[in-house]
């Protein structure tokens, strides 16, 4: 498999050049191969993770190689990494699903790229991420706090000329985008099955109204489903929102004929209310006593992991 060349340069005001610390370098290293992995499933399933096994042509697809290290002012990395046409053959030679797919010689590192793009203008309504990507982009700001003021990479659309850069202003967006995104809340939707993607769990319901939502099915057989193609089927499980607050995805949890009338579930869901923002509930606690900071402000509705993860970033 022929393998392409990126470079990505490490920018700090100390001006480390190959002498920069193994520390901040390290936490680069280490989210790096995450972030692209994220971004090849979210580009190519339509959601950044899912349950069960990792997948034999995302493990191939985001299999990159740091090959060369230089660098007198700036840190210089170069990485191979495979072409998404090959390191995921079988579903390149499926009927594409969503026109969002991209080029067959597109690597990792171009859309890592395309989502910081995305990210960076503050595109509310993008299908590049979801929360989960966007708390992974956030990941960069150890690094870029501890040694890098600018962590640029390019690709096939960005080169130095017009790179991709993370930076503070780039992180803060990703976490006001994740903040902005609203709650998943569980749904049931009705729609003919119009198309089915075995190799990446995904499907495609058609609405009444002739609108076309996307979903990914969890667990299960996607084969059980050639029998429902093309009748109406009722999908259940989580809806998955865009900051802007439409629809993004459905995560089903089954998939089955649909039951009698059932015209009313025939709808795009909405979302319920807004996210809040943890970590603006525990800055203000710190100048106010007791529950008086979160009193009316706390919801409920968000995961062990989130509050965990907020309280240790606020420490």
């Amino acid at each position: 498999m022929k393998r392409q060349v990126h470079t990505v340069v490490l920018r700090s005001p100390e001006h480390y050049g190959q002498k920069v610390p193994p520390g901040p370098l390290g936490d680069f290293l280490r989210e790096l191969p995450s972030a692209i992995r994220l971004a090849i499933r979210m580009a190519l399933a339509g959601a950044s993770t899912s349950r069960g096994k990792r997948p034999t042509w995302l493990t191939s697809a985001s299999d990159i190689r740091l090959v060369d290290y230089q660098g007198a002012d700036e840190t210089i990395l170069r990485f191979e990494a495979p072409p998404l046409g090959e390191a995921a053959s079988e579903l390149y030679s499926q009927q594409e699903l969503w026109p969002t797919r991209p080029d067959r010689n597109d690597t990792g590192f171009d859309v890592l790229a395309d989502v910081v793009e995305e990210v960076a203008a503050n595109n509310l309504d993008s299908e590049r991420f979801d929360s989960v990507l966007l708390g992974q982009l956030t990941r960069f700001e150890k690094p870029i706090s501890r040694a890098f003021s600018e962590i640029i990479i390019t690709g096939r659309r960005h080169t130095m000329k017009n790179p991709c850069i993370i930076n503070s202003s780039t992180i803060a967006t990703a976490r006001k985008l994740r903040t902005a995104t609203p709650a998943p809340r569980q749904v049931r939707i009705v729609g003919k099955l119009d198309m089915i993607r075995a190799s990446t769990q995904s499907f495609a319901l058609k609405l009444n109204s002739g609108e076309e939502i996307k979903g990914v099915l969890l667990k299960g057989d996607m084969g059980q489903l050639a029998k429902l193609f093309q009748k109406p089927v009722m999908a259940t499980g989580t809806a998955i929102f865009r900051p802007s607050g439409r629809l993004l995805r459905i995560d089903a949890q089954e998939v089955i004929a649909a039951p009698g009338e059932t015209e009313a579930l025939s709808t795009v869901p909405k979302p319920v209310r807004q996210k809040t923002d943890l970590r603006q509930i525990l800055r203000e606690q710190k100048n106010k006593r007791g529950v008086a900071a979160v009193l009316g402000k706390w919801p409920g509705d968000e995961t062990d992991l989130e509050i965990e993860q907020a309280l240790r970033e606020m420490s």
